[in-house]
């Protein structure tokens, strides 16, 4: 007697980054007098460490790191080198987007608080010429 051919199913595309996914079933041998129930489907799957990403800094764009490190010592230097480094980032695709944006906020933040306080400097100063000019009418 031959067995019937029966179609084989294609198999599932493999997805990038996942394991290949076996399914197996164990069918234990039948006790006397009870009938057989079908196994449920053991899932094995094949253990593949994970692909470590190490950082480091031969890809970051060199301006961006350039920027967070001045954003701390002269803002407008840290602003120059944020845009420079956006604008080669955006055009080659190296890494350091976000360092890039860092020392822009941070020069940003820096620039603007260093602009406040010299308008209240100068503010309080001309409040005290002001008053000692009005004090010394008396």
């Amino acid at each position: 007697m031959s067995t019937p051919n029966v179609p084989q199913q294609p198999a599932a595309p493999q997805q990038p980054g996942y394991p290949a996914q076996q399914y197996t079933t164990q069918n234990p041998a039948p006790q006397q007098g009870y009938p057989q129930a079908p196994a449920p489907a053991q899932f094995t799957q094949q253990a593949q460490p994970a692909a470590s990403k190490t950082t480091t800094l031969d890809k970051t764009n060199t301006f961006a790191l350039v920027s967070i490190i001045l954003a701390f010592i002269s803002p407008i230097a840290a602003i120059v080198f944020g845009h420079l480094s956006l604008s080669q980032i955006k055009r080659t695709g190296d890494a350091g987007r976000g360092m890039a944006l860092t020392g822009l906020i941070i020069g940003y933040v820096y620039a603007v608080s260093i602009v406040f306080f010299i308008i209240a400097y100068v503010g309080l100063i001309v409040a005290l010429v002001g008053s000692a000019s009005y004090m010394s009418r008396y």
